[in-house]
């Protein structure tokens, strides 16, 4: 495995992004790892390398480049954070998360129709944003908020009207004792999901917290709900990668 900072373009300058890749040319599928709003850490970065450890070709963008280089604060610094996610809009990631797709679309190791989106948290809002905006090959989302309803003062708009019109195969994560995401928000996004025409898979862990599969996030880690939701996802990538064009 391969690992390296590299730099993207994007309309507003240079984008950071971690990236990962298996040893060898490929063509191997990659993924846009989207990071949740304490930057791109080391869980971030050690989500890629556990991606390219199984054969995808991973980078992860540094969606807060506005607003600070290499932007990275502890869990228990939840101000910083979400003072550096008020800078984000629904356009601003649109425009980041498309230059990733892109320059991981040109890296000749990869396979350009076997592209996916992977986000946590905000990431996950991202990866579903990414599936509306994007021709992406899979969207899986772990406890993606923001979806049904606005979160003043954050500047992100909700998606659920938007729904309905996926179409690439979509796989979400919610823990079932996630204080952000309630059941309700859940119900509401299976069935805006219902009404579109992607292959979809909605997984609610119980008893699993908002940040359940974040190793450096207590008390919220749950390892042995973490690593069923990994196993899941990887074989559910497998599978609907296998079949992209």
């Amino acid at each position: 495995m391969k690992t390296a900072w590299i730099e993207i373009e994007t309309a507003d300058g240079g984008m950071r992004a971690h990236l990962a890749e298996p040893d060898g040319g490929g063509p191997y599928p990659g993924i846009v790892v989207l990071q949740e709003a304490f930057g791109v850490n080391a869980y971030v970065r050690s989500v890629c390398e556990r991606l390219a450890d199984v054969g995808y070709v991973a980078v992860a963008p540094e969606l807060f480049h506005r607003t600070e280089i290499h932007f990275e604060v502890p869990y228990d610094d939840r101000e910083h954070a979400l003072a550096a996610l008020g800078a984000v809009t629904n356009d601003t990631l649109e425009q980041d998360i498309g230059a990733a797709l892109a320059a991981l679309r040109a890296k000749p190791e990869v396979a350009p129709a076997r592209v996916a989106v992977l986000g946590f948290c905000m990431g996950g809002f991202g990866a579903i944003l990414a599936g509306l905006t994007s021709a992406v090959a899979a969207i899986v989302a772990f406890y993606p908020g923001g979806l049904v309803r606005a979160r003043p003062p954050l500047k992100l708009s909700p998606l659920l009207d938007r729904i309905p019109e996926l179409r690439a195969p979509v796989l979400l994560n919610f823990g079932g004792d996630d204080f952000a995401i309630p059941p309700e928000d859940v119900e509401a996004v299976r069935i805006a999901l219902g009404h579109s025409k992607s292959l979809h898979e909605i997984v609610v862990w119980p008893g699993a917290k908002h940040g359940f599969h974040t190793q450096d996030r207590t008390p919220a880690y749950d390892p042995h709900t973490a690593e069923r939701a990994w196993h899941g996802t990887l074989a559910w990538l497998e599978t609907v990668l296998r079949s992209a064009p």
